[in-house]
């Protein structure tokens, strides 16, 4: 979970006042009524960040037409792990709560779109993904859930699939580092970025390298795919066909 350590320190510096998900508010501050002297310490438990991130959580368990305990126990524990413990209870709370009602996805989304940094939105993604295969498995349903919430997020296509495929976001190519990749200068034009990658492609490719290990297999399978993502985002850059 080393890969979450700077979300832990974004989630809990995050509160947003007015939050419009006031049917879920209200029900925390119920809730927590009902167990404290006064409701106005249900302000000072969880941050907006949290209750987002278990709201969407609920969302993913259920896209696939079953709750699966394992995923749950996930959500759970993550949470536990990188914020206060002390509130475990009430975020289980929440998140049964949740997993009962339907919150507006388009409003969860789009406060995590204003308040984060990408950074942490890439996180997001991946924790995502980690809950959706919790189980054992990444259904159709769970994929495309997670893809329509990273555009809503404004996560491009490149990074998603980054993500998907298991790497660290913080690994992900940026444009400068994409044009060392490709073995170009960043003044070159777009014909001659296009052989560069063309001849990495041709030299890396699976069928030209059947004599080596299954370990080099692996690394030039890595290789290969950060050729074709460096050249993607340089079209994004240029935008170029």
């Amino acid at each position: 979970m080393a890969k979450y350590k700077k979300w832990l320190g974004a989630g809990l510096g995050w509160v947003v006042t007015g939050n419009p998900l006031g049917g879920l508010l209200g029900f925390i501050a119920g809730s927590v009524a009902e167990k404290q002297s006064t409701a106005n310490d249900s302000t000072k438990t969880l941050t907006d960040f949290e209750v987002n991130l278990l709201v969407l959580s609920s969302y993913l368990i259920k896209v696939d037409g079953k709750v699966s305990q394992q995923e749950i126990t996930f959500v759970n524990r993550f949470m536990n792990t990188h914020f206060d413990e002390k509130f475990s209870n009430k975020r289980a709370e929440i998140l049964s709560h949740c997993l009962q009602k339907e919150y507006d996805l388009n409003v969860v989304c789009e406060q995590l779109r204003m308040y984060t940094k990408q950074t942490t939105r890439l996180q997001v993604v991946h924790f995502l993904f980690d809950l959706a295969i919790s189980d054992g498995e990444l259904s159709e349903r769970e994929n495309y859930f997670i893809f329509k919430v990273s555009g809503y997020l404004n996560i491009n296509d490149i990074d998603f699939r980054r993500i998907k495929s298991g790497l660290s976001p913080t690994t992900f190519i940026e444009t400068g580092s994409a044009y060392q990749i490709l073995g170009v200068a960043k003044q070159a034009d777009i014909a001659e970025i296009r052989t560069a990658y063309r001849k990495l492609v041709l030299q890396y490719h699976p069928d030209r390298n059947n004599h080596l290990s299954e370990t080099e297999k692996k690394k030039l399978a890595l290789k290969l795919q950060q050729v074709k993502e460096a050249y993607e985002r340089i079209k994004q850059e240029r935008k170029a066909n």
